[in-house]
């Protein structure tokens, strides 16, 4: 090969280089420039102060955590609003919101917590409860839209007891129970156990409770009004399920059972088999 040879393909060859070590620049430019970029809002709805899931007061709580990461991990940034579950679902509905708990909807995502909704009453020996049709012999105040969430049973239930209420914040569901204006609560166990007594209620005068496991784990979802959301949402909490995250939350929160797991995860609640030993009846029974 001649010296004007070897001029001429040296000559080639560059513009090659150069056009790749363009296309490399471009595309970190972009990477830059979307890093830079906000991500997009997404207006949540979720529930009003429940301590352990929500805290209201702080933006924390385990289902805050949980739901608002996951959101982030999809490439969103949540906007978090606080409402009563029947007014979120009609703010889903007129568009208002882009996500909020539900369980049915057009676009719903897997399961994402697990409740342990129980009935709890005043620790009394006339005070029975073996089904949700013996509920209907009592004054019975649950959660906000409990009967949209606990099966067609409840709902009969509820729709024939003319002494069923649905209310919310739920730390009225404390003060009518422990007033006397209500013989049973429906509540996450949990929640129960973390609401004030009334302040009004002299320390002598507060009676142990019972919790009553007439329900299975409640599961809940997020639905959304873009399928695309829904999917990205998917992939995000099964990310946080791997990662060790919701185990993380549970040590935080003190809602470990005795095996380790995160009592509010879906995978640990499924894992109770069915038929198998009963729902815990007990804070203590589930706690390690």
């Amino acid at each position: 090969m001649t010296m004007a040879q070897r001029h001429t393909i040296t000559i080639v060859a560059m513009p090659n280089r150069l056009y790749h070590l363009c296309l490399l620049l471009a595309a970190l430019c972009g990477q830059i420039a979307a890093a830079q970029l906000p991500l997009p809002p997404l207006l949540l709805a979720l529930g009003e102060h429940k301590p352990p899931y929500i805290l209201q007061d702080k933006n924390a709580g385990i289902e805050y955590e949980l739901t608002t990461t996951a959101l982030r991990l999809a490439g969103y940034e949540p906007q978090v609003q606080y409402m009563p579950n029947q007014r979120a679902q009609l703010a889903l509905a007129d568009g208002r919101v882009d996500a909020a708990i539900s369980r049915n909807g057009p676009f719903v995502s897997v399961p994402y917590i697990a409740y342990h909704n129980m009935a709890i009453s005043l620790c009394k020996p006339q005070l029975s409860l073996d089904s949700i049709h013996a509920l209907g012999r009592f004054r019975v105040a649950a959660f906000h839209n409990a009967q949209r969430f606990l099966g067609a049973e409840y709902a009969d239930m509820a729709r024939v007891n003319p002494d069923y209420v649905e209310v919310s914040p739920q730390a009225i569901l404390g003060n009518l129970l422990y007033s006397g204006r209500t013989d049973v609560v429906i509540s996450d166990l949990f929640i129960f156990l973390q609401l004030p007594a009334p302040p009004t209620l002299p320390v002598s005068s507060r009676r142990p409770v019972c919790s009553h496991a007439l329900f299975p784990p409640t599961l809940y979802s997020l639905s959304f009004r873009s399928p695309e959301a829904r999917q990205r949402f998917n992939k995000a909490i099964r990310q946080l399920a791997h990662s060790g995250f919701y185990e993380q939350l549970a040590q935080r929160y003190k809602l470990l059972d005795r095996q380790g797991r995160a009592l509010f995860s879906p995978d640990t609640v499924v894992h109770t088999p069915p038929g198998g030993q009963p729902w815990a009846l007990t804070a203590t029974s589930l706690l390690k």
